[in-house]
């Protein structure tokens, strides 16, 4: 059996756990440079790193277990603000890119993050939940003295971006009922709504010029990077056009020339830094970082140090420090090299069913269950709906190669109830035409200590909304601003399980049918494919005996499934695939 680790592990052990290297020594002088700032995931952990525009020179600012989020140059590219997750408490820091020196801004235990620097480089625009939901605050360096510019709203008011003349704010705002753009006066704090779209309008970023404003257009979960003129007057102004096509790009940053865009493109193999010229329409977005992770605001400098440690990349190739995975086969002697491990402390829907997973990600499970219970407050994954099936098995609507027979797959209770209402709430994230779901789970501890404020889209997929709000579907909900969540989809990534997409074909579709969601399913596929997975924990006289070209394609799985899924193809049909091209 696999060795299980973290077993009774606390989150302070597990950050301990990390490491939490000082920061790294500054840079040697140097002419300042352009450089993007950004939060990526590696080795276990989320830091702060920046590059140059052109993809070269990357390089890690920031080092320690606690996660650092949404960095912020200063004017001058001197300083870096950022968010940090230390001691369980979200504050603003500010890291002096020529001495190496860092110093913490703020100290409320409520959550404070997302920091905007004004164009004079004296004050920072955050947004934060000290007064119980979340609000646009400006905090003075010299004084430390902090205001919410916000108060008149319970909405969730977030994400604040200060215009070039220092005038304005931009920032996102629930107040409508869903996610429009407003800017509020500095000096009179006088408000004027900027879009009233029903899709979201979220991540305002300022041209230097302060003409236009480029933000995130989400309708329904697809997303692309949008621009909208500014009127000299103030008044609003809803000429926008789209900027990207890829539906799935989000976090937009504006060169300091004003005319480029930086933004995270989402991806199935990880994610890419885009950058791309807004003033061509035929220009081709040079793609940096591809396969990374990446997550938060993007920072654009035209003038600041190569400060940190130089990286060759972000894609992680040594083994995460967040669990252990046996690497030798138990060679069991009957062709299955790797045993299937029943997971204790696990419920199932029935006695009958037990939870076996494969002995190749059972310790990733069992380290991920923990350090969810440690963050979240309760055992969520400690009961499942599903995990192992047997291989014979194909159920009403069930894919008949399922991960679930290789052992390499789970499925998470469907719905979780307490006495605040639904602790378990989905938000939908499409990809390149495919409808993905996001899981966030309810911390216990609404304190600040756990999680982050929800701003996502929450789906309401009951009968009244796929009656009311979108036939069959369901749709979009406003949220009550003030609580905090844990993204589930982000920390199982974290170990390795990934999502799958919803089905939608004509005969079995989320659109109309509960259980094609999918969003409570998560497998880890390591690189393999799913008939090389199953060799792995059944025997190869009953994969191949049950799982043939034929049998598969008789069971109802399209051809191109079945030669992804790497089941040996048949000797016409194996030449026709390797003439296909794309």
């Amino acid at each position: 059996m696999g060795r299980m680790v973290m077993a009774a592990v606390t989150l302070g052990s597990l950050l301990l756990s990390l490491g939490s290297a000082a920061l790294p020594c500054p840079a040697s002088a140097g002419p300042p440079r352009a450089r993007l700032a950004f939060a990526a995931h590696h080795s276990g952990q989320w830091d702060l790193f920046s590059i140059r525009p052109d993809g070269s020179d990357l390089r890690q600012i920031t080092n320690h277990a606690y996660e650092d989020r949404d960095p912020a140059f200063s004017p001058d590219g001197r300083q870096l603000a950022y968010a940090s997750h230390r001691d369980r408490n979200w504050d603003l820091y500010l890291l002096d890119l020529n001495a190496g020196q860092e110093r913490r801004l703020t100290t409320d235990p409520a959550y404070d993050g997302a920091p905007a620097w004004s164009p004079d480089g004296t004050q920072i625009a955050f947004e934060s939940m000290r007064a119980g939901d979340l609000d646009i605050w400006v905090l003075d360096l010299a004084s430390g003295e902090v205001r919410n510019l916000t108060a008149d709203s319970p909405a969730a008011d977030f994400a604040p971006a200060w215009s070039p003349d220092g005038r304005q704010i931009a920032f996102t705002s629930w107040r409508t009922g869903d996610k429009d753009l407003f800017v509020i006066e500095m000096d009179t704090e006088r408000l004027t709504q900027l879009t009233s779209d029903t899709a979201a309008e979220e991540w305002p970023a300022w041209r230097p010029d302060g003409r236009q404003l480029a933000y995130v257009h989400n309708h329904l979960g697809e997303r692309e990077v949008f621009v909208q003129d500014i009127p000299d007057d103030g008044t609003a102004d809803e000429s926008s056009a789209a900027v990207t096509w890829f539906g799935r790009d989000d976090c937009p940053a504006w060169a300091p020339e004003g005319d480029r865009l930086a933004f995270v493109n989402r991806r199935y193999d990880g994610d890419a830094l885009m950058i791309r010229a807004i003033t061509d329409v035929f220009d081709r977005p040079l793609a940096i970082l591809p396969g990374a992770w990446l997550d938060g605001r993007l920072s654009w400098s035209g003038h600041t140090q190569d400060y940190g440690t130089p990286l060759p990349s972000l894609v992680d190739t040594e083994p995460s420090p967040l669990y252990h995975e046996d690497v030798a086969p138990s060679a069991s002697g009957n062709g299955e090299p790797w045993d299937l491990v029943e997971i204790k402390d696990t419920r199932l829907p029935t006695p009958a069913m037990t939870p076996y997973l494969s002995d190749r990600v059972d310790d990733s499970f069992q380290a991920v269950r923990e350090r969810l219970a440690a963050e979240v407050g309760y055992r969520f994954l400690n009961e499942l709906s599903e995990a192992y099936r047997p291989y014979q098995h194909q159920g009403e609507a069930a894919e008949y190669a399922s991960w679930h027979k290789s052992g390499r797959a789970i499925d998470t209770l469907f719905d979780l109830r307490g006495a605040n209402g639904p602790q378990l709430v989905i938000s939908r994230d499409d990809m390149a035409g495919e409808t993905f779901w996001r899981v966030y789970l309810r911390c216990a501890d609404q304190s600040g200590a756990c999680g982050r404020p929800l701003t996502a889209n929450v789906w309401d997929y009951s009968r009244r909304a796929r009656t009311q709000l979108a036939p069959r579907e369901g749709g979009v909900e406003n949220h009550p601003s003030g609580e905090y969540y844990v993204d589930l989809t982000a920390l199982m990534r974290e170990y390795g399980w990934t999502r799958i997409a919803a089905w939608d074909r004509p005969e079995f579709s989320w659109r109309w049918h509960f259980k094609a969601f999918e969003y409570w399913h998560f497998q880890k596929t390591q690189g393999l494919s799913w008939y090389e997975a199953m060799l792995e924990v059944i025997a190869p006289s009953k994969v191949e005996s049950t799982f043939s070209y034929e049998q598969m394609i008789a069971a109802g799985d399209p051809p191109f499934t079945v030669a992804i899924k790497g089941v040996p193809l048949p000797a016409p049909v194996r030449l026709w695939w390797t003439q296909v091209r794309p």
